[in-house]
């Protein structure tokens, strides 16, 4: 196979591109083996293509008309990015039912949060450093091309076999369509969120550009380096209106980190984005270059902490099935489900919507909306 899983097919919505999604039944063309995750609007499988033998994973997205906008868009950004090794490769779509199933590379190491969590520890610094690396490579990538992430996080940073850290969920990403690059949408993750996201509505402030992941990728190396994020004990209702009004966040205690690791955080967390560095800059920092130059570390490390991400599946596998055991008398006939968009039958290999809602961990916030629950994926 090259680089499709999919061909030119018939149009199953009136909302998506002619050929956009497969024609083909996708029960015919892949099995279901395992839920692994919960991206910015939808669940996430594992499923083996039955023919070619090959594992994807497939994002299932319950939709409605007025989604298919958001939808094609987002295709757009997975499709612009695909040439790149550091940013997680899109294959096609299926549609089953109402079901948009959108097939992308598995990476078999999980998220760079599934192995905190796993292993129960922070990240070494070394470690960070390239990942970091890897991540910004992929951000600079997005953005000569004109796109915002604009929800990096370690949740959302994955992890292949061979050791590449890619960018991963696209569902808040955006399109900076005009010259000036601005965006005005409030959307991302609130500890993550940069201080002009959160201050930008359409009807005032300034906007934001691509400035707005570099702070984002800041408080993720903290958060990397810590555990979790600054201000994680605080209501995340309440953050979004701590991050404009506050100082810089930083390491609690800084005195275990390099100089190199601290110049490279404080140099990005700085609340006006026109005074940090973009992504193309801070390849140049000897933080990053020192640790780009020892990839191998990361394919070593996930090779050491895969028991116990296998114990930390399964758990998380297990849990969800007693939690769904416990919603309904119907989910006895099943082995797990999604909890919030898509239930999966594992006996009969089937996918089916679930009546249920949910944004699935990752929050998008708007000036409408402030009050809306906010789900985090920390234990």
């Amino acid at each position: 196979m090259d680089n499709k899983v999919v061909e030119n097919g018939k149009k199953k919505s009136e909302g998506l591109r002619n050929g956009e999604v497969s024609k083909d039944d996708p029960e015919e063309v892949f099995e279901m083996l395992d839920i692994v995750g919960e991206g910015a609007y939808g669940l996430i499988c594992t499923c083996k293509h039955i023919k070619q033998n090959k594992i994807f994973a497939i994002k299932f997205l319950e939709i409605s008309e007025d989604d298919e906008d958001n939808l094609q868009k987002e295709i757009d950004i997975l499709k612009e990015a695909a040439h790149c090794q550091y940013v997680v490769k899109y294959f096609g779509c299926f549609m089953k039912d109402s079901t948009l199933m959108i097939v992308m590379e598995y990476c078999e190491g999980g998220s760079v949060l599934d192995v905190m969590n796993a292993t129960k520890q922070p990240i070494k610094e070394e470690l960070i450093s390239v990942i970091l690396g890897q991540v910004l490579m992929g951000l600079v990538y997005l953005h000569n091309h004109k796109i915002l992430h604009r929800d990096i996080k370690a949740g959302n940073i994955l992890l292949s076999q061979e050791g590449v850290a890619k960018v991963a969920d696209f569902g808040v990403s955006a399109i900076l369509a005009n010259t000036i690059g601005v965006r005005r949408s409030v959307v991302g993750s609130p500890y993550w969120m940069a201080p002009e996201v959160i201050s930008t509505s359409k009807d005032k402030g300034p906007g934001y550009s691509s400035k707005a992941d570099v702070w984002s990728l800041g408080i993720t190396a903290i958060e990397m380096a810590e555990g979790k994020p600054p201000l994680f004990e605080t209501p995340p209702m309440r953050v979004i209106f701590l991050i404009p009004a506050r100082d810089p966040p930083f390491f609690k205690d800084p005195k275990p980190f390099s100089k190199e690791f601290l110049d490279f955080v404080s140099s990005i967390v700085k609340k006006d984005p026109s005074d940090r560095p973009n992504a193309v800059a801070l390849l140049e920092h000897p933080f990053i270059v020192k640790g780009l130059k020892k990839e191998p570390l990361v394919s070593n490390w996930i090779k050491d902490t895969a028991p116990l991400m296998k114990k930390f599946r399964d758990a998380k596998k297990e849990e969800k099935e007693k939690g769904d055991a416990s919603d309904s008398e119907d989910s006895k006939n099943s082995d797990f489900s999604s909890g919030s968009l898509v239930k999966v039958d594992r006996r009969s290999r089937s996918f089916s919507v679930s009546s249920s809602g949910g944004d699935g961990g990752t929050t998008v916030v708007n000036t409408e909306q402030l009050e809306k629950e906010i789900k985090i994926d920390y234990k």
